[in-house]
């Protein structure tokens, strides 16, 4: 169930909100709501990814927070300009892996 909140929204961006959605015929509140989850989900992505790339996160644990698939998760890596995490020990003790 949806629960009002209350924000504070600069006056020129708002009349450019109520242009926009007037002009497509749409609800101003139902436009924000979409608007705000797809922003939010941008960021999220953003926030994850950088854990992993401190080292705070695992690529597993990435994926399953976001539902993305390992190769979802590099695609995104790839776009941001972003790397693995994976240091010469990663590689070394997957090299001992595989006699």
């Amino acid at each position: 169930m949806a629960k009002p909140t209350t924000i504070r929204i600069p006056e020129d961006l708002l009349n450019e909100i109520d242009q926009f959605v007037k002009e497509l015929e749409l609800d101003r509140s139902a436009y924000l709501r979409e608007v705000l989850r797809k922003g939010f989900s941008v960021d999220k992505q953003g926030r994850l990814l950088m854990k992993y790339v401190r080292g705070e996160l695992s690529q597993t644990e990435v994926c399953q927070e976001l539902k993305w698939s390992p190769w979802d998760f590099l695609a995104q890596l790839k776009a941001r300009n972003l790397y693995l995490n994976v240091s010469l020990e990663d590689w070394i003790d997957a090299a001992e892996l595989n006699p």
